[in-house]
């Protein structure tokens, strides 16, 4: 009489077997050893984990044929962003795209939503603001400050969003600084980059000048087409009817909102240097800057005005 092995000994010697095999397997291929994977240790190319690989300088060319100023402007910019972000520094966020030098006006500056990056980060389309605006989501899945772009339409196409971040990669070729000396900003991380955004853009002392230097902020809530994601959850915008606007200025400077000449009768000053971060202006956000304060400051202190006397305003 012939006895017979269980199968659960056959199962369970076929499984040692497979087992074996793949430790051999992985020895030959010197698993474990850290070959053929990044300092990291991911793979080539997988970027550990990260949704898109962060903000790494372009080193080669796009080649990209549509990876132009031009062809950014006539399909995107002027063709889409328009809709919206048109009218100098009345546009929403005071970024416009209405033409070719205004759409360079955005690469190197510092994006009113998301201070931490810039609008268009020139050589970096992962830190480029616009991009994650235009894709919904930083490169690793970060949230993003008000609605997807364009607003309330269809997200763009993969294949454009990929000319535009071709255009950034390759250096945003068609703008270029619009200082002679070549001067340079500062970026918040400390480098450089060529200062398309001046305070000298508008006049020292006006209304213009303290909206854009210290009040720019203030739109993502106080205005009549708000993005902050606040507004309708944990309260209604603009809050109290306040719009701070760049066209808001008769409605501002009311003797109440400010008060000419006097700093204690000004909500508004009250507001942002509130002691209480619950309280302070703008909520959500660091308190604005020693520099930021003087430039409210002074404004009111001289009566503030739209456009101080004997000076030119835009």
């Amino acid at each position: 009489m012939t006895t017979q092995t269980p199968k659960i000994f056959h199962t369970l010697f076929a499984r040692l077997l497979i087992c074996l095999a793949t430790v051999l397997l992985l020895a030959a291929c010197g698993a474990g050893s850290g070959q053929g994977l990044d300092e990291n240790g991911n793979l080539p190319g997988s970027g550990g984990g990260g949704g898109g690989g962060g903000c790494v300088d372009a080193t080669t060319p796009s080649g990209n044929p549509e990876a132009t100023l031009a062809w950014v402007q006539s399909n995107v910019f002027g063709g889409i962003c328009t809709n919206c972000h048109t009218g100098g520094t009345a546009a929403p966020m005071g970024v416009d795209w209405s033409t070719e030098q205004n759409t360079c006006s955005n690469v190197g500056r510092t994006s009113g939503e998301e201070p931490s990056l810039m609008e268009i980060d020139s050589g970096n389309p992962e830190c480029s603001h616009l991009i994650w605006k235009l894709e919904g989501q930083g490169p690793n899945g970060e949230g993003i400050v008000g609605g997807l772009m364009p607003l309330g339409g269809s997200a763009l196409p993969t294949a454009t969003i990929q000319n535009i971040k071709d255009w950034i990669s390759d250096g945003t070729p068609g703008c270029s600084s619009p200082r002679a000396d070549g001067s340079t900003a500062t970026r918040l991380d400390g480098s450089e980059v060529a200062d398309f955004e001046s305070g000298s853009t508008y006049t020292e002392g006006s209304w213009l000048n303290v909206w854009n230097e210290s009040l720019r902020g203030c739109t993502l809530c106080h205005s009549h087409a708000p993005s902050s994601p606040r507004c309708s959850v944990d309260f209604e915008c603009p809050p109290n009817g306040v719009v701070l606007t760049t066209d808001s200025y008769s409605s501002v400077v009311d003797g109440n909102i400010v008060a000419p000449f006097d700093l204690t009768r000004s909500i508004l000053w009250n507001r942002v240097i509130e002691e209480d971060p619950e309280k302070r202006m703008p909520p959500g956000f660091d308190a604005l800057t020693q520099t930021q304060l003087d430039i409210i400051q002074n404004w009111i202190e001289q009566g503030a005005p739209y456009c101080p006397e004997g000076m030119i305003c835009p």
